[in-house]
């Protein structure tokens, strides 16, 4: 098994310190990613991006994208992902258009959620994904 936080741009390494996390875990050809969040900085100066589910959902598949690349994979390495959002009705509202450009034709298996609430207050949503590499 191989764990890997790659600098992203995202949270900085006391946020997973802090957690007991890591962003990325490989066991042979399957790909872990912790859920994602539209946040970023470290524990003193933590964000959030974007204040709608399309820009949360912009940086959080940008942040998905970085972190595949970072260990040579891409969006059509997706198996499945499941989807935390606040609100489901905004989600699906305003997501077609942003997961496309992310997607383009590839449709891994997906579940959609909606939770009471995230980490942050304003936190819309949150994204975890399991990916294989081509064996």
């Amino acid at each position: 098994m191989k764990l890997s936080t790659p600098d992203l741009d995202y949270f900085k390494q006391d946020v997973f310190d802090l957690f007991a996390f890591s962003q990325i875990i490989e066991v042979g050809n399957t790909v872990y990613l912790s859920g994602i969040a539209p946040l970023k900085g470290g524990l003193a100066d933590l964000s959030l991006v974007g204040s709608t589910v399309a820009d949360q959902l912009d940086f959080v598949l940008s942040i998905a994208s970085k972190s595949l690349n970072s260990i040579g994979l891409d969006f059509g390495n997706i198996a499945t992902w499941t989807i935390y959002t606040t609100d489901i009705a905004e989600f699906t509202s305003q997501s077609s258009d942003i997961l496309k450009k992310y997607l383009g034709s590839h449709q891994p298996a997906c579940t959609l959620v909606e939770i009471s609430k995230l980490i942050h207050p304003e936190q819309l949503l949150e994204i975890t994904i399991t990916a294989v590499k081509a064996s």
